[in-house]
């Protein structure tokens, strides 16, 4: 059976690197073009000083439910000496060169298999000129869409506005962004439903909006989504028959 988290979900587990503990996940950066999670940002905590780091989730070992934690197979010194980063800000792309560069993984954008290397040393690592942004100077030129940023963006279905985004709900086992978790009421809690991302045509990072291929009553009248149970294979027929009979 699929694994599937919630992104609020995954922020509340301890994050233990093979020499210790790291700190929690603060969101996600995926690519809105095929909903494939990126990267991890990592609150490093007291450890660091607080400083914001990326782990990419080919380095995620596993993830303990008893224990509420996740493992990645990278030591702390590994990431203690990772380019570090602001978060909520647009990735450049010139950034994740250096940061694929110095854990000597092939970059996604290229056709190559994505493998663990060894980092480079720290005296060895690219440096980034003065004059060139780690982070892009133009969000909507970008395809990294911040987790955080869009939770709680409104929706534009095809005939007006219905709710937010609550949640974003991520296969673990891919790391793929499933669906979105809808609050049909703006302002009030009312009915949650579950929204795949296949059904979302545009995120906009101006108005803080998304835009969906479906009218509000398709919305509304989707099978009810309560975030304490656990999405079955069941309730996922459910939601897809029913999108697939509410085609618009």
């Amino acid at each position: 059976m699929k694994q599937f988290r919630r992104v609020r979900d995954i922020s509340a587990l301890t994050l233990y690197a093979v020499d210790g503990q790291v700190g929690s996940v603060q969101q996600l950066y995926f690519d809105d073009q095929n909903w494939k999670v990126r990267y991890l940002i990592v609150n490093t905590g007291g450890w660091l000083s607080g400083r914001n780091v990326l782990i990419a989730p080919i380095a995620v070992a596993g993830i303990d439910d008893a224990g509420a934690s996740m493992r990645i197979n990278l030591r702390k010194d590994q990431i203690e000496q990772a380019p570090s980063i602001e978060k909520a800000k647009p990735i450049s792309r010139r950034y994740e060169e250096a940061y694929h560069e110095y854990f000597q993984w092939a970059p996604y954008w290229q056709p190559e298999s994505t493998v663990l290397g060894t980092p480079i040393p720290y005296s060895e690592r690219p440096t980034m000129r003065l004059n060139e942004p780690i982070f892009s100077e133009s969000p909507e030129k970008s395809h990294l869409r911040s987790s955080a940023e869009v939770t709680g963006y409104g929706i534009h279905a095809q005939d007006g506005e219905i709710g937010h985004i609550e949640d974003l709900v991520i296969d673990h086992e891919d790391w793929i962004v499933r669906y979105a978790e809808v609050d049909t009421r703006n302002w009030l809690p009312g009915k949650k439903v579950l929204v795949p991302t296949g059904r979302i045509e545009q995120i906009d990072w101006q108005s803080r909006s998304v835009t969906m291929s479906l009218t509000r009553q398709a919305i509304q009248s989707a099978p009810a989504y309560d975030p304490s149970v656990l999405i079955t294979p069941d309730y996922e027929i459910q939601v897809f028959e029913h999108y697939g009979k509410t085609a618009t």
